[in-house]
């Protein structure tokens, strides 16, 4: 009888144990605010794109990027605010017109696109050319090169070549012997 009791609440343990441990939120914390601060994180979407105007005075720019769903070319306007976080700039007033993004933003419950992290893509290892380098020569400005002069070389004659001399060779001919 004590085994079997004994066995009931060891099951009671663990089965509460079990339960306790399921709720990720743990203790202290309600489950509406836990999944308040993960609803952002699931409807998060990313954007790569190419600035066309910032307006710092609204917190917004308007941005131009591929919908690879129809394959064409759209405009989109993207808020920030002060839990923006951004990478390579310090703010919203450094990006410039023709700046390449990249952006985590969420969709507001009024329908509006907000930032949260932007990094602006700098090219990385490449360097500017040099003026001098970097202009290509048109025809009339090349230098005149070296003229390089190969010797004409006259024909050779053509020997003929010498036959060798036909041998009187006599043919048998199939069916005749003698």
């Amino acid at each position: 009888m004590r085994l079997v009791l004994l066995s009931a609440v060891l099951f009671l343990g663990i089965s509460a144990g079990i339960a306790w441990c399921a709720d990720e939120t743990g203790p202290g914390v309600s489950t509406a605010a836990a999944t308040e601060e993960m609803a952002p994180l699931a409807d998060m979407q990313w954007v790569w794109a190419e600035v066309v105007s910032v307006d710092p005075v609204t917190d917004q720019m308007t941005l131009k990027y591929l919908d690879y769903e129809t394959d064409t070319e759209k405009e989109m306007a993207m808020a920030v605010n002060n839990q923006t976080a951004y990478e390579n700039v310090k703010a919203l007033v450094e990006i410039k017109p023709t700046d390449t993004v990249s952006i985590d933003y969420i969709i507001t419950a009024d329908g509006k696109n907000l930032a949260k992290n932007v990094n602006v893509e700098k090219a990385e290892g490449i360097q500017p050319m040099p003026e001098e380098t970097a202009k290509i020569p048109r025809e009339e400005e090349k230098a005149p090169e070296a003229e390089v002069k190969t010797p004409e070389i006259a024909p050779a004659e053509v020997q003929p070549v010498a036959q060798p001399p036909a041998q009187s060779t006599e043919t048998e001919q199939p069916g005749t012997q003698e």
